[in-house]
């Protein structure tokens, strides 16, 4: 039993600290939160941002941002600078949920990045939810403010 709940917190460990990688060839954090904070407006602080959502090399990137005077989270969804696609329309998406709330989402065809969606969310996890080509995914909890 204690080696199954050590390899749970090892496992949950690796999910925390993913999001901080970054792939050496891809647009740097920095640009990426940028764009972010840009599109969300001002106010807002990144809580999480990510690269590859669990799929090496897919060039793009979800960031959820927190405004802590308004209590809403942002989210985006961008495009890596080295995506075959940077620059050109596809189709792309990205929702937010509050835990037990609805998705608000941004789907449609993009060249740099979809959002930013918006939920008010005070004290309260929140979950995301993006649409890449080829594939989709949801978080797990986060930005418990």
């Amino acid at each position: 039993m204690r080696k199954k709940l050590a390899a749970v917190a090892l496992s949950t460990i690796a999910l925390v600290l993913a999001p901080l990688s970054t792939n050496a060839n891809a647009s740097t954090t920095s640009d990426v939160v940028s764009l972010a904070k840009s599109a969300c407006g001002s106010g807002y602080s990144v809580t999480v941002a990510a690269d590859d959502m669990g799929i090496p090399k897919s060039y793009y990137w979800y960031v959820l941002l927190y405004n802590p005077s308004s209590g809403y989270n942002c989210a985006v969804l961008v495009k890596d600078s080295n995506n075959t696609d940077y620059g050109k329309s596809s189709y792309i998406g990205i929702g937010i949920k509050a835990a037990g709330g609805s998705w608000r989402e941004d789907n449609g065809n993009y060249t740099k990045y979809a959002g930013p969606v918006y939920v008010h969310a005070p004290n309260t996890c929140v979950y995301l939810h993006t649409i890449t080509p080829g594939h989709e995914w949801t978080s797990f909890a986060m930005g418990c403010n």
